[in-house]
């Protein structure tokens, strides 16, 4: 179970108080008690005893009267020790003195210093108090926060690091923290809940649906992003969830709604983010059918039409992975050279001495590629042919390297692949961003892949050529369905407006069908400040109209 940004308004962060059951142990209040009536398991008469108890003894001692005889129970350890009159305190004293219980609940409130900086890096002193139920909050939340496993409070190491640092923390079992858990999370859910009631601003869901390969079961991750009322990017994890197969639209449409309605964000959406397939068409056409039927039209942003988001960084791998079909073989020298090297610890000592030898700095370590990974592959390429020479000199003198070693031409179209690759690979680190808003991100930098990938049809390689055609392909079968509220979200951006959208789609398109293509921009931009200007107007009572 994992809590997302600990760093947002207390209101809805982890960090946020945790009522968690009290201990039967916590400590009493000592007090100057009277005599008490009870009555025991065997029914015993019970007899009062209204005389004023004076002796320091009576503040950690309760008079009682069983069987007949006076008792003094021990409020710490509840043991029972003779209260008659003629018996005096002295024996009950003795008792407080060695009581294991006493001493060790009384070191629970003892203060002690405790040293600290200040925001100015001055040097502070406070009083502290040892609390079990902070410490036990503060594990739950470690144990969340860096996903250690639950069985981390057996293991024995652990155990005795607690004692060190804490001898009066007791560890608990496995069980209990992890109830604690679910009631931090569930005091949390409460916590964030409220705080999405009183948020102002729509919130973007993004789904990311994976299978655990050890497992062989899927899993989808929910998460929801907002800006705040302090004008801060932030996020939370709603639904960590496992999916059954089949991985049906109907099922995850429905999987989704649910997890909308349970925080009550249903009517507050902009858009959903899902990845590209088929299947997700489906997804979004039974979503919208189910949240149009349960909702007003106008609660979605030009009634649904701009809900579905599809996933900007998904897009491009699709595109690059098309385009990296044709090079595996062209690129197996550079791979097969990279996998000798790296194959074990002594040949990798040797390529590093060989680097030195020849007075080239080895500051990036070579790594193998994961071939269905092409942003891994643009690494591994990346980062070899900064070793050309070095590659060059170990294939004159190592024998068994020699078959494997890259001709001139092999470094030279890897090193032309790298820079095709370097465009997909900035903007795919640009759209991944979680810190940050993307949305306006996506549009300068997907026209600028355009634009460089019609460079590269007049390329005099090829191999080249054949990539951007495959690449091309791709591409434009998803921009016509990308490009309509992320235009809006770049011309929103003031740095660009509508003069990087014009200058843009005049290059992409001619100035006859540009013009056409930024007036239904502006058009839906202009549908959609009237939509929130509707909203305003509703909830102030004005009636000011559009400046378009």
């Amino acid at each position: 179970m994992l809590f997302v940004d600990r760093m947002s308004n207390p209101a809805a962060t982890v960090e946020s108080q945790v009522a968690l059951t009290p201990s039967s142990t916590s400590t009493p209040t000592p007090t100057n008690a009277p005599s008490v009536e009870i009555n025991d398991s065997q029914g015993t008469e019970v007899e009062h005893d209204n005389k004023r108890l004076k002796s320091a003894a009576w503040q950690d001692f309760v008079k009682k009267k069983i069987n007949g005889a006076w008792k003094a129970e021990c409020k710490w350890c509840h043991n029972k020790l003779g209260a008659e009159s003629r018996n005096g305190t002295k024996h009950l004293l003795d008792h407080i003195k060695t009581c294991k219980s006493r001493h060790a609940r009384k070191g629970l409130t003892q203060s002690n210093l405790k040293m600290g900086i200040d925001a100015e890096g001055r040097v502070t002193v406070g009083k502290y108090v040892f609390d079990q139920e902070v410490a036990r909050k503060e594990l739950a939340l470690m144990i969340c926060l860096h996903e250690y496993p639950l069985s981390i409070v057996d293991h024995v190491g652990f155990r005795r690091f607690c004692g060190a640092l804490q001898p009066l923390f007791k560890v608990m079992t496995r069980n209990t923290i992890r109830k604690d858990i679910i009631d931090l999370f569930g005091v949390n859910k409460i916590s964030i809940s409220n705080y999405f009631h009183k948020l102002q601003s729509r919130v973007a869901i993004t789904t990311d649906l994976w299978t655990a390969t050890h497992q062989k079961k899927g899993y989808m991750a929910i998460t929801a992003h907002f800006i705040n009322d302090e004008w801060k990017l932030k996020s939370f994890l709603l639904r960590f969830i496992y999916v059954p197969a089949p991985h049906t639209a109907d099922l995850i449409s429905e999987i989704i709604y649910e997890v909308l309605a349970d925080w009550n964000l249903e009517s507050r959406l902009s858009t959903i983010t899902l990845d590209n397939c088929s299947t997700n068409d489906k997804l979004m056409e039974n979503l919208l059918g189910t949240m149009l039927d349960k909702l007003p039209v106008d609660t979605l942003m030009l009634n649904g039409s701009l809900l579905h988001m599809r996933c900007c960084a998904h897009i491009l791998n699709l595109i690059v992975k098309d385009g990296m079909t044709i090079l595996d073989k062209i690129i197996e020298k550079v791979r097969e050279s990279v996998s000798f090297w790296t194959a074990t610890p002594k040949r990798h000592e040797k390529f590093e001495k060989q680097a030195q030898q020849i007075n080239v700095k080895y500051e990036k370590v070579i790594a193998l590629d994961c071939k269905t990974r092409w942003n891994s592959t643009y690494l591994m390429l990346s980062t070899a042919v900064l070793y050309q020479d070095v590659f060059t000199k170990l294939g004159t003198r190592e024998k068994m390297y020699t078959p494997y070693c890259p001709s001139n031409d092999d470094w030279k179209f890897a090193r032309e692949l790298c820079d095709r690759l370097k465009i997909f690979y900035d903007a795919t680190e640009a759209f991944s961003g979680s810190k940050y808003c993307t949305a306006n991100l996506f549009f300068p930098k997907a026209c600028g892949i355009y634009l460089a990938m019609r460079k590269w049809s007049t390329s005099a390689d090829p191999n080249i050529i054949t990539m951007t055609k495959l690449m091309s392909a791709k591409y434009e079968k998803y921009w016509k369905d990308v490009h309509g509220i992320l235009a809006i979200a770049s011309v929103l951006d003031p740095r660009y407006k509508l003069h990087m959208l014009n200058a843009m789609f005049i290059q992409i398109y001619g100035e006859e069908v540009a013009l056409r293509k930024v007036n239904a921009v502006k058009e839906d931009l202009y549908k959609l400040v009237l939509q929130y200007q509707n909203h305003v107007e509703e909830g102030v009572g004005t009636s000011d109209g559009v400046n378009a």
